[in-house]
């Protein structure tokens, strides 16, 4: 609708690119919010926050951070049971930083960006 009003592809591309520059710039700031949460004393507004960024991820359809969040929630579970937060925590909001930062993921460099998060925890 935006190209049949403004009759221009290149004004139509550039405002696709601002909108997913502002979607970006709200992730970036949920998660710079994620990451100022201590899990250990507050877990539910740490899981809380971070179920914010995968459905704005998912309502944005940034697939590839809506993955990243819910194999991170799923880890966060995980550190409940056993401990070890703070690398999990580090690894996921690095690699969340990655994908947010990136203009297009293949679900190949995601299956990567999670990858490296295993090899990661291994150590």
């Amino acid at each position: 609708m935006i190209v049949i009003l403004l009759g221009h592809w290149g004004i139509a591309m550039e405002l696709d690119h601002d909108r997913q520059m502002l979607i970006r710039a709200e992730l970036s700031d949920l998660l710079e919010a994620l990451r100022l949460t201590t899990f250990d004393s507050s877990p539910l507004q740490f899981l809380v926050r971070l179920e914010t960024i995968r459905q704005t991820a998912i309502a944005h359809n940034i697939t590839a951070v809506a993955e990243i969040a819910s194999v991170f929630e799923a880890s966060m579970q995980r550190v409940i049971e056993f401990g070890g937060a703070d690398s999990v925590i580090k690894s996921f909001t690095s690699i969340l930083d990655d994908a947010i930062g990136c203009s297009h993921l293949s679900p190949s460099m995601t299956q990567s960006l999670l990858a490296s998060i295993a090899v990661r925890l291994q150590h």
